[in-house]
């Protein structure tokens, strides 16, 4: 799902953003023999590739992940707590809220839309305090797959290429050695079909991706994934071929998949053409409906069996007035809870056949109410967005958490589960 392009050094390249640099190794504010026994905490995870198949130490791995960019409400992700990172050690009250409850639920990978390089770190402080709870010493460790998040057409410009090659690399040189880093991501959903034939584009990001994998490498760990975390590769798998074509210098494929309860024909399209690994770098559907549309949902039980609004056309206004899928009536959360559990259901089985998917990132762990049309993140609105495969019958992109929220105090909201993430729990304690 694509974000607005956020607002700090990092990532607003080239702008003259000032600051001493931290010393190589380093992280700002913590004495380097403590950050040295720090990163070196636990035993080390060698990510590697095996065919279709990602090995965690020579064993294949099986996502059961979340996508975690935590945004209180009121607030939007670059501005405080989270100065567009949502890791960073300063934020620690609200992920030591939620990495015990990923823990319960069986989570073992998020994905994080932006982390804070080196040199700009020094004005948010480091990722190493939530790294290290993230690995909790090797008991039921959550990986984690950072981004430095940039927009599409930036690789078309030589200085940014430059710029976004030392952060990826300074990044990844930086956090190698934590047992909990599974890799990094080329930012999200920049590959659109402007870019397919462009081969500027691809030069751009094949010197990026070189230089995340380069970074790894530097900070003592090589193995270390580099993917994408793209939109859906299309009908034809257009992207996919794209890539392919052009040599893209990734180890794995990641795609951002909305087609419904049964994926429509991902599966037979991804054998077809790549024997690259894939992760679902996010799929899910909104917690919501919109109480003025007239439309019902309506699916078919198992795992082939599709779901569809009707009418197919909105029966209604469209605006922005959603709310929560009620218990009963119809849209209801029912429907919800039979399309996540069924994409992950679909997930794992793919996965036992032959590794054409190795698993998925759910969309997400928490509301983000500044995603919202208009992006007023003090109310909790829809989008004006049918969309006739989802539970609700909306594109509501403020409400696709696991967890609902409420104003807590100060920046510690309250998170309220939805039945969608006991069905999750439920099926991931059965894929082993």
């Amino acid at each position: 799902m694509s974000r607005p392009l956020v607002a700090a050094c990092a990532v607003a390249l080239l702008a003259g953003c000032a600051g001493t640099k931290t010393l190589p190794g380093s992280m700002p504010g913590v004495p380097q023999a403590v950050a040295a026994r720090s990163a070196a905490t636990g035993t080390d995870s060698h990510f590697t590739v095996s065919g279709r198949y990602i090995d965690l130490n020579g064993a294949h791995f099986f996502v059961k992940g979340v996508d975690y960019w935590p945004t209180p409400i009121g607030t939007k992700p670059w501005d405080a707590p989270g100065l567009n990172d949502a890791l960073r050690n300063g934020n620690s009250a609200i992920w030591q809220r939620d990495l015990p409850n990923m823990r319960a639920m069986g989570v073992n990978t998020i994905r994080v839309y932006n982390v804070v390089p080196p040199p700009y770190d020094e004005h948010t402080g480091p990722i190493s305090d939530f790294l290290n709870a993230a690995w909790n010493h090797g008991d039921h460790p959550i990986y984690v797959l950072m981004t430095i998040h940039f927009a599409a057409e930036k690789l078309l410009d030589a200085g940014a290429v430059q710029a976004l090659a030392n952060q990826y690399r300074d990044l990844d040189k930086k956090y190698a050695k934590y047992p909990a880093v599974m890799g990094t991501t080329m930012s999200n959903e920049i590959l659109g079909n402007a870019y397919y034939g462009n081969s500027k584009w691809w030069q751009g990001f094949n010197t990026v991706a070189r230089a995340a994998k380069q970074g790894f490498a530097q900070g003592g760990d090589p193995d270390k994934l580099v993917m994408t975390a793209d939109y859906d590769p299309g009908e034809s798998g257009a992207a996919i071929r794209a890539a392919i074509s052009n040599n893209a210098a990734v180890d794995a494929w990641g795609f951002n998949v909305f087609r419904g309860r049964t994926f429509t024909g991902l599966f037979p399209l991804i054998r077809s053409i790549t024997t690259k690994p894939v992760i679902l770098t996010e799929y899910g559907a909104p917690a919501s409906y919109h109480p003025d549309l007239k439309n019902t949902y309506h699916y078919t039980t198992g795992p082939n069996g599709t779901g569809a609004c009707a009418p197919t056309d909105p029966d209604g206004p469209l605006n922005q007035h959603a709310a929560e899928l009620p218990a009963s009536g119809n849209p209801d959360m029912a429907g919800l809870v039979d399309y996540a559990t069924n994409n992950a259901r679909l997930l794992y089985e793919g996965f036992k056949d032959d590794g054409v998917v190795s698993g998925g990132l759910y969309l997400e762990w928490s509301d983000e109410w500044w995603k919202a049309t208009g992006g007023d993140p003090s109310r909790h609105l829809g989008n004006p967005t049918f969309t006739g495969h989802f539970p609700g019958c909306a594109y509501d992109e403020a409400w696709f958490g696991l967890n609902s929220v409420a104003k807590g105090n100060g920046f510690d909201d309250v998170l309220t589960p939805r039945p969608t993430l006991a069905a999750l729990k439920d099926v991931w304690s059965h894929e082993q």
